[in-house]
């Protein structure tokens, strides 16, 4: 490969990734929604630079608190060149705002820090490159196992209806 050839697959890696969180979120993402948005995105960068000769090893997408209202998106990914040289493409959002989340999916974030996903290689065309996050996956067991155990609360308020009119 020639060094010019080089020198703009590493340019386009770094731009590609400079670019990849522009516009990506709208208001109430889910963790979900989410992965949907980011998932082809990476595909697509894995596809490219696979066309453009180098091979797809491994990576992780991750959604970090960054603090009391932010959050953060970040990415990496690792190809190597025909002479097993290694090239990492990887970029962080800038912080984005709580707000932009779904109350449970910010809530989640909070209480885990940072949330992983492993990205794969597609196998075929509806694969999704995006794998799940353990942690991710043992905390929301966790909650649904909370809301099972609660007793269902009652309030002062309650009233009961009698569906029967009373016999006389």
């Amino acid at each position: 490969m020639a060094l010019e050839q080089k020198i703009e697959m590493v340019t386009d890696l770094l731009e590609a990734a400079k670019n990849f969180f522009v516009d990506l979120l709208r208001p109430d993402m889910t963790l979900e929604k989410i992965s949907e948005v980011v998932s082809p995105r990476l595909d697509d960068t894995i596809k490219k630079y696979e066309k453009n000769g180098l091979k797809y090893s491994a990576g992780k997408f991750s959604i970090k608190y960054a603090d009391e209202s932010h959050f953060q998106l970040e990415f990496e990914m690792y190809f190597q060149d025909a002479e097993g040289k290694w090239h990492k493409c990887a970029n962080e959002s800038d912080l984005r705002d709580a707000s932009l989340l779904e109350a449970g999916a910010w809530k989640t974030i909070q209480a885990l820090k940072i949330i992983t996903f492993p990205i794969e290689k597609p196998q075929s065309k509806d694969d999704e490159v995006l794998q799940k996050d353990k942690k991710l996956e043992a905390y929301k067991e966790a909650e649904l196992d909370k809301l099972i155990a609660a007793p269902a609360e009652t309030s002062a308020d309650d009233k009961t209806i009698d569906i029967e009119p009373e016999k006389k």
